[in-house]
């Protein structure tokens, strides 16, 4: 037993030494189809890099420079443990992989060459030559290296054939060859004394382990004793082989007490110890019509690759045919087989395995995870497009169905969808849109699902309308002969036309000057319309039989036109000069841009004729059927002075500032002062 202890201690030296730095890692455009670093990209060097100049000798102890036991040889040949050359590379970084075939005891030193070594003191180094060191009467006399240990590989997952071996009482050895093609420096451990490992090698050299044999003494109890082995790589992921070991009794446990199975159709083992028969085994399942559930004896095949095995730790095996390498383990695994899940829900189930005496039995509980259905990602379901004809391609579509239960349909026909499926296998979502020559933005659904419909996803998709949009939809004129001139900011080209001859226009690219003829009639004002062939989009005209300075008489309203715009016109009169109220008080009478509102609010305070004079002077012309009279807003004395220049002085605003002030207000400039205070009051009147 102790001597089979210190075998195992020497046997892992190796492994343990190669946990250490990270190695560097690659992205797709500089790597091969195998993952490994391409030789002619640049890379920076790995963490951990040691420069160092190796001076050739006969030996270490003659005066060569040495890396653990590494060195440089009077044949210019690296010497001192194990080597493989990868050619000519850029770096050290370039270096990435071990190699499992092609190493020697010796290789000659070249520069710009990259190595992998291994050193049995010291595990696996990676090394770059630099450049030749020539000495001073001429010669090479070295070489300028760097070099990086412990060189871990690859960063991959131990893919084992197997995650539970059962032996009987006797105990026994038992064998276990990964399913890797590629070399992955790992470690072992395992749980229990009576469970020992070493490992194993298929190559030419013991230092590529790439399996374990497992021995396990004779149990001496009468219950089933269990051990875990422990595997984990030099990046630290871990795989698990559970080894059962029978007592006396019959044994039967799973490794996993429930599984998860993905929505997609899988196949997934679940290990299996027992040292009950196979035909002495039952299988009752509730997820039945979905994940079938089998009991596989495993034996056979993995024996079968133990037949490969070249080194048992440090020593070589003796040439053996198939059937006396296997070993006195069994390797049993219950297979679940589970159809793909269509639909948004769980499936749940129940697998029981019972020996027929019905004295041990063990359950697994099997879940499935729904369906999933989605492009680009999960919660996206908006896309817009612009007004033009275009192919778009919309995203990449996700789910557990598969590609020929797919179908996709859309509610319109300026979007017709399709699912397309590249070589690589993923599914895009396509769709080909028609041109949008309306303004208004139209939608449509897409929706794609399964034949069955028991599973759907629905992209919204909205096209926006051709981009029109005139500066100002609405133009006035006074009486006199005018124009003005708007621009219409659109992607399209477009024809205008009047329905009025007294309203002309023309175009001047994306400018549109409007005419308007002098108005002598009598009606209050005359309009037109100008239409935009094959858009919606209207501007309407209006002109007035007034000008600024008429004198207005309508209804009984009379004053000066004071301002006349594009979409607003008023009568003024001016009305005396007086304080904006007599109290302090916060009306909340606070509107910049429609006196109507705040004169509303004044008149609903009792007494507000003589609280607020500046109001009731305004309100004293509404007399009769007259109605409409009220106190302008600050922004709407602003567009007075601005338009009619009819304002010369400071005016009342009716907007209030607080309860102490209210605005005061000539052209732009805005005063807050006292309620108290005195100034010039103009009444107005919309027309």
């Amino acid at each position: 037993m102790e001597k089979t202890i210190k075998l195992l201690e020497r046997v892992f030296t190796f492994l343990l030494l190669a946990v250490a730095f990270a190695a560097c890692s690659s992205d797709d455009d500089s790597t091969d189809g195998d993952g490994n670093i391409k030789p002619d990209v640049n890379v920076n060097d790995p963490v951990g890099t040691v420069s160092l100049s190796m001076m050739k000798g006969p030996s270490i102890r003659d005066g060569a420079t040495g890396i653990g036991s590494i060195y440089i040889g009077d044949d210019y040949n690296f010497d001192g443990g194990y080597f493989i050359s990868l050619g000519t590379v850029k770096g050290l970084g370039n270096v990435s992989y071990i190699p499992t075939t092609g190493w020697a005891s010796k290789v000659s030193v070249r520069s710009g060459n990259g190595y992998v070594a291994y050193d049995p003191y010291g595990g696996f180094y990676r090394i770059f030559v630099e450049e030749e060191i020539v000495g001073t009467t001429g010669g090479i006399i070295g070489y300028e290296v760097k070099y990086q240990a412990p060189f871990k590989g690859k960063d991959l997952e131990l893919e084992l054939p197997a995650t539970s071996v059962s032996f009987d009482k006797k105990g026994g050895t038992e064998n276990i060859v990964f399913n890797n093609k590629e070399f992955v420096v790992f470690t072992a451990k395992s749980s229990e004394d009576w469970c020992q490992i070493i490992p194993t090698s298929t190559y030419n050299y013991s230092f590529l382990a790439n399996g374990i044999q497992i021995i396990a003494q004779p149990s001496n109890v009468a219950a089933t004793t269990e051990a875990t082995i422990t595997l984990t790589t030099a990046y630290g992921k871990k795989k698990e082989i559970k080894v059962t070991r029978g007592g006396v009794d019959p044994y039967l446990t799973l490794n996993e007490t429930s599984v998860t199975l993905d929505a997609k159709e899988c196949e997934r083992q679940v290990g299996l110890n027992t040292n009950i028969q196979k035909e002495d085994l039952t299988i009752s399942n509730t997820a039945s019509s979905w994940c079938k559930a089998e009991f596989v004896d495993q034996t056979r095949a993995i024996h079968a690759s133990a037949a490969r095995i070249k080194f048992v730790g440090n020593k070589p095996a003796k040439a053996v045919k198939a059937a006396n390498a296997a070993g006195s383990a069994s390797y049993y695994a219950l297979v679940l087989k589970a159809n793909s899940n269509d639909k948004d829900t769980e499936r749940k189930g129940t697998i029981t395995l019972k020996s027929k005496d019905g004295k041990k039995s063990v359950t697994l509980d099997v879940i499935q995870e729904k369906a999933y259905l989605y492009v680009r990602e999960k919660g996206y379901n908006e896309v817009s497009f612009d007004n033009e004809e275009r192919n778009a391609a919309i995203g990449n579509v996700y789910t557990s169905l598969e590609y020929e239960d797919l179908q996709v349909s859309c509610n319109e026909a300026w979007c017709k969808p399709e699912l397309q499926k590249d070589h690589w296998g993923y599914i895009t979502l396509n769709t080909n849109i028609s041109k949008n020559t309306t303004e208004k933005t139209r939608k449509a659904k897409i929706v794609i699902s399964n034949k069955t419909k028991t599973l759907s996803f629905t992209m919204n998709v909205s096209q926006s309308g051709v981009k029109f949009v005139p500066s100002q939809t609405k133009v006035g004129f006074d009486k006199n002969q005018s124009n003005k001139t708007i621009t219409i900011n659109t992607n399209i080209d477009w024809e205008a036309s009047s329905n009025q001859s007294w309203c002309t226009i023309s175009r001047n690219g994306n400018n549109l000057t409007i005419r308007a003829t002098p108005y002598s009639g009598s009606a209050a004002n005359r309009k037109a319309t100008i239409s935009f062939k094959g858009i919606s989009t209207k501007i309407e005209v209006d002109q007035s039989k007034y000008a600024l300075g008429d004198e207005y008489n309508e209804n009984g309203v009379k004053g000066q036109v004071i301002c006349i715009n594009d979409t607003i016109r008023y009568v003024g009169k001016d009305v005396g000069e007086v304080a904006w109220s007599t109290e302090e008080v916060a009306t909340g009478a606070t509107d910049k841009y429609d006196g109507r509102l705040n004169i509303a609010i004044i008149k609903k305070i009792s007494g507000w004729k003589d609280l607020y004079p500046a109001f009731a002077l305004c309100d004293a012309l509404n007399t009769g059927s007259v109605t409409g009279w009220y106190l302008p807003a600050m922004y709407e004395l602003n567009t007075i002075y601005s338009v009619g220049n009819s304002i010369r002085d400071y005016h009342w605003s009716s907007t209030e500032y607080t309860a102490s002030k209210a605005y005061r207000c000539y052209y732009s400039n805005y005063i807050n002062d006292s309620k108290r205070s005195q100034h010039k009051v103009k009444a107005v009147h919309r027309f």
